[in-house]
């Protein structure tokens, strides 16, 4: 009878646990549903959003750029972002003007709203090594779409920065659930966006259609950020989305910052052919980006947001 009742209290703890883990998940699947409204920004970047969303044909470059530039911090930010190895124009940008004129308002936009996203989760265990993997990744974009000769380089690097805002975000409104996520992918051996996916209920580019639905980024860039993980469903910047996809495990490959996990994702088959890759492009490729991320760690100082 012992054994039995052993038996039973066993399955009723083991009951009781999972009736437990489903309040749970069902509690965190609605903070992450509230991440819809989120992040929330300091003033002055909330000023600096809105004014280059107003109407551009009433705002010139020169009342723009002198709004950001009451913000030393964030104009150093951006002008050291200009002159890294990223664009290719080392010490030519000196004023946030130039750098307008150079890479245009969603561009720029899209640096201040991505930089603004790291201070929120800086500190957290699960994002460490994200700078240097998102910069690292846009240093592979702009490499990619030099050989590739595509046009719009600045903005294939800049939607490659911003491919993992999602998981700012997450970091930044869950904490050490995020953590916790994780740790799962590190140690069941999974890719972050499954952990995510299993975890949450959510993964980090859901996420980031969100926000940059939210933030009414231009479809050049938020389609790209949405879709990094199955470019196959690009409908309108195919190329753009491929690139992303390309560069993310590009700088995975060279090992360069961390993106949430310790292992390779699949090579999406749809993303070689839309870029019509090969073995000799993919060399050259990566020689550019080993070469652009030396220059770019000296010019930079690697924190590039800071």
């Amino acid at each position: 009878m012992r054994g039995l009742d052993s038996i039973d209290q066993s399955g009723e703890n083991e009951a009781s646990r999972q009736i437990l883990d489903q309040i749970g998940r069902r509690m965190l699947k609605r903070r992450v549903d509230a991440l819809k409204n989120l992040p929330t920004f300091p003033e002055s970047v909330l000023r600096m959003n809105e004014m280059m969303l107003s109407d551009q044909s009433n705002q010139s470059f020169g009342q723009i750029a002198e709004a950001i530039e009451a913000d030393p911090v964030m104009t150093a930010r951006i002008l050291r972002m200009v002159n890294s190895a990223f664009y290719g124009v080392s010490g030519a940008i000196s004023s946030v003007y130039d750098a307008l004129v150079m890479l245009g308002l969603d561009v720029v936009r899209g640096i201040i709203l991505s930089s603004s996203s790291m201070d929120l989760a800086a500190g957290r265990q699960g994002v460490r090594g994200l700078r240097e993997h998102s910069f690292g990744a846009a240093v592979a974009a702009s490499a990619l779409a030099k050989v590739l000769g595509v046009s719009r380089v600045e903005e294939a690097s800049a939607a490659a920065l911003m491919h993992d805002i999602g998981k700012l975000v997450l970091a930044s409104q869950l904490g050490r659930e995020y953590d916790q996520v994780v740790s799962r992918a590190i140690r069941h051996d999974q890719t972050i966006y499954q952990a995510e996916s299993d975890m949450l209920g959510v993964s980090h580019d859901v996420i980031g259609k969100w926000l940059v639905t939210r933030w009414r980024l231009p479809a050049s860039l938020a389609e790209p950020i949405a879709l990094h993980h199955t470019p196959e469903k690009s409908r309108r910047y195919q190329e753009t989305t491929a690139i992303v996809h390309v560069a993310d495990l590009m700088v995975r490959g060279y090992g360069f910052g961390f993106a949430g996990d310790m292992i390779m994702p699949d090579l999406s088959q749809s993303a070689w052919r839309t870029l019509s890759l090969n073995a000799r492009k993919m060399e050259k490729a990566v020689k550019l980006m080993h070469d652009d991320l030396q220059k770019a760690m000296v010019q930079a100082n690697l924190y590039v947001f800071e």
